[in-house]
């Protein structure tokens, strides 16, 4: 839930990096780039090697590629449509992760995983409702549901493809190539825009300390907890974005946004419960 805290404090820190004049592709190299900078850092200071088997060297290059539909599918959409509408889309995710799973036999679809996912779902529509009517649009749609798919596609291949272990050097790998790919997309693009306010400068410093924190933490977490029950947890990113408006941003929870908050609460300690049985 620390992981899905910290990508939520990373959004509305964007806000306020985007206030200040820049854009989606700019805020992703420079927070890939703290992101991996920081991970050579760490690892180097540490002790740890950042060699991989060619194999797996390979496999975390390849899976940038998805880094880059997860983020970048996300921040598009933010672009296109009301941000509740395009959070609530990428937020299918979960329900998706959960049904490959169930599907392909690697865990089983329990009373309580239906449960839950029906009240995060449930809670999510219900909390991230804006105050006026919101329109969606098919450009934003479309990427919100590639950012979906291509998050899943995370869960699932580093479940499968990576042995449990350290996952600190593959991280490394995966956003190295992920940056080179939004470096070469400034290049063309020529869309790489820095703020021109102090607060735009304090969201931008804000989003590369809280991204390297929980990019970290989510691969580190993805090898320990079960694809379906990390999905379902993260449902508390958008929470926090919600929260966070409200008393940031002055964007108050309607009743039935406050309803919808508590359900999907509710289904991230349902989805626990079986865990802990297996533990005790």
């Amino acid at each position: 839930m620390g992981v899905a805290f910290m990508f939520g404090s990373g959004a509305l820190l964007a806000k306020f990096a985007y206030g200040g004049g820049t854009n989606a592709l700019t805020l992703m190299v420079v927070r890939t780039l703290a992101a991996m900078t920081w991970l050579i850092l760490f690892l180097r200071f540490s002790g740890v090697s950042l060699r991989l088997p060619p194999e797996q060297r390979w496999r975390a290059l390849a899976m940038g590629i998805l880094l880059i539909s997860n983020t970048f599918g996300l921040y598009y959409a933010f672009e296109h449509m009301p941000g509740p509408l395009a959070i609530l889309t990428f937020y299918i995710y979960p329900i998706l992760v959960t049904l490959a799973q169930s599907l392909n036999g690697r865990e089983p679809m329990t009373v309580n995983k239906l449960l839950a996912l029906i009240l995060a779902f449930g809670g999510l529509t219900l909390a991230l409702r804006g105050g006026t009517t919101l329109e969606p649009t098919l450009a934003g749609v479309i990427s919100a549901t590639c950012g979906a798919i291509g998050f899943t596609a995370i869960f699932i291949l580093s479940d499968r493809i990576f042995p449990r272990g350290d996952s600190r050097p593959r991280t490394v790998h995966m956003l190295a190539s992920a940056n080179v790919i939004y470096l070469v997309a400034c290049a063309v693009t020529g869309s790489f825009v820095l703020p021109a306010s102090t607060l735009g400068w304090v969201g931008l410093v804000g989003v590369c300390i809280t991204f390297p924190l929980a990019v970290t933490g989510f691969f580190m977490a993805v090898g320990r907890v079960p694809p379906s029950q990390s999905a379902i947890l993260m449902n508390v990113e958008p929470l926090t974005v919600v929260l966070g408006s409200a008393i940031i941003f002055h964007e108050n929870l309607a009743g039935l946004q406050i309803l919808g908050a508590l359900l999907v609460l509710a289904a991230i300690v349902i989805v626990q419960v079986p865990a802990r049985g297996r533990r005790a």
